[in-house]
């Protein structure tokens, strides 16, 4: 008797996972890519986009800062204290090193990225009874960085080097390196398939390199190829959030249970947006400054929360 498949929840939330993600960031790709870059920020500002990550960064805070939620061993003070430190840090940072800042969050983006599609497999191995599997967790480890390492060489062989208003290090990159590296993508992918939970791992790990590399062979604007990734990412994030409240409470009604994550990032949208159009129509440079100073602030924190948070043997 052949045995049952193994999905992260079932065959229609694996897929739309991935589809909803890509449906989501299809129309501005499409529009950078077909569009010169002053029709396509008039179509559709850079500003805009950049907006969007926020909305599963603030996912992400409502359940590190939710005491019924965040059961992990960072609770939600020793995070506030975390924040506090790096807010200073970030401040200091993009005064004396603005390079270094912006190459440390962009790597860091693309390892946030991947870790979690990382974490939905190493959840999928448990669901498979294979979860202690040493090697398995090794090959899923791989299999979700070499993307962001093909990426990473990628950006660093072709540029251009600007990142959120700075110049990022980068080094030479021999052709045959980046050659193997994408190479090595699909290898670890088929690998994958063949362990336990393939089928569903086969599709996160195509979205992983989607999110990851579909973008930048797309556009070459480093910022957009970024957001764009990060938006891909977000949608997913947002849909796994909204999946754990429901099973936090499946007895309840599908709204009930989905309000307060749903009225959290609202809120914290609201303000946040207000707040800097507020600052624009004062000073255009302030708001400018502002948001590129609490980016630097909230965005790498929060991909130092989602590590905690939802961390995994």
């Amino acid at each position: 008797m052949r045995a049952a498949a193994i999905w992260l929840r079932s065959p229609r939330f694996d897929w739309a996972l991935q589809f909803g993600a890509l449906a989501g960031i299809a129309p501005p790709l499409a529009i950078y890519a077909a569009c010169d870059p002053p029709r396509a920020t008039t179509l559709l500002p850079l500003a805009s986009l950049i907006a969007v990550p926020f909305l599963h960064v603030f996912g992400s805070f409502f359940f590190a800062f939710s005491p019924d939620r965040n059961r992990s061993q960072s609770p939600p003070g020793a995070l506030a204290a975390v924040l506090a430190v790096w807010t200073a840090a970030s401040l200091a940072l993009g005064v004396v090193a603005p390079r270094g800042l912006a190459t440390f969050a962009l790597l860091y983006g693309g390892w946030h990225i991947f870790r979690q599609n990382f974490g939905f497999l190493r959840e999928l191995a448990g669901r498979a009874g294979v979860g202690r599997d040493r090697a398995l967790r090794r090959l899923d480890h791989a299999a979700c960085l070499l993307p962001a390492v093909a990426l990473w060489l990628f950006v660093s062989a072709r540029g251009p080097w600007r990142f959120m208003g700075a110049e990022i290090h980068h080094v030479a990159v021999p052709a045959w390196l980046l050659a193997l590296a994408f190479a090595a993508v699909p290898v670890a992918a088929l690998a994958r398939l063949r362990r336990p939970g393939g089928r569903a791992a086969a599709i996160l790990l195509g979205g992983n390199a989607l999110a990851l590399l579909g973008p930048a062979l797309a556009l070459d604007d480093l910022t957009l190829v970024y957001t764009l990734s990060a938006s891909y990412h977000g949608i997913q994030y947002l849909a796994y959030l909204a999946e754990r409240e429901r099973e936090r409470l499946p007895d309840a009604h599908p709204t009930r249970v989905l309000l307060p994550l749903a009225s959290a990032i609202l809120v914290s949208m609201l303000v946040w947006l207000g707040g800097l159009t507020l600052l624009a129509s004062v000073a255009s440079a302030v708001a400018e400054r502002t948001l590129l100073v609490a980016w630097y602030a909230i965005v790498p924190f929060h991909y130092f929360v989602d590590g905690r948070i939802w961390r995994r043997g």
